[in-house]
């Protein structure tokens, strides 16, 4: 071979840069967030037991809860158990932790409270929002730690993880499988 028709050493380096890479993703493919399409196929991770932890691995899968349209702006997620939790959590918890989680976002958004607020930041010239804080702030620092309790006591333990729908502009929330 003469050196013309060698190929260079980067191109050759990154060749094999690309395939070892392909081979990794086709082993570990990484986790996303998708749109549900039904049960899910034998080649994903659901069913098989807990093998990582929440905030040191990187999940197997994650699970999207869709938002709620049927009250109309209010951000709520549907409560109906996903087939992909099954042997995790129980459907009974499931709905439990998703109608508290609406709860909140309800006590957030709620008109009167915001009158009141807007209210009183006119009369004292805004600078209550500086002293008490807007309700809606005071219920999102709610709805995190509602979040980091369920997480650590009931979702962690079974090798599931829930994500801030904040994470997502409220559109779904996102519970990552280990």
């Amino acid at each position: 071979m003469t050196e013309l028709e060698k190929p260079p050493a980067t191109v050759a380096a990154v060749a094999s840069t690309t395939q070892n890479d392909n081979d990794a993703a086709l082993f570990y493919p990484p986790p996303v967030s998708t749109y549900y399409f039904g049960p899910p196929d034998s080649t994903r991770a659901f069913g098989e037991r807990v093998t990582g932890k929440p905030g040191v691995h990187l999940p197997k899968e994650i699970v999207r809860i869709e938002r709620d349209y049927s009250s109309g702006e209010l951000p709520q997620f549907h409560s109906s158990f996903p087939l992909e939790l099954e042997g995790r959590i129980s459907p009974t918890t499931f709905s439990e932790l998703i109608n508290d989680l609406n709860s909140i976002l309800i006590d957030a958004h709620n008109p009167t409270r915001t009158w009141i607020d807007n209210s009183m930041a006119i009369a004292t010239f805004y600078l209550s929002t500086v002293v008490l804080g807007s309700h809606y702030r005071r219920t999102m620092r709610k709805l995190e730690t509602f979040i980091q309790r369920s997480n650590i006591e009931i979702l962690h333990p079974v090798g599931l993880s829930l994500a801030h729908p904040r994470k997502s502009a409220f559109l779904f929330v996102e519970l990552e499988y280990y």
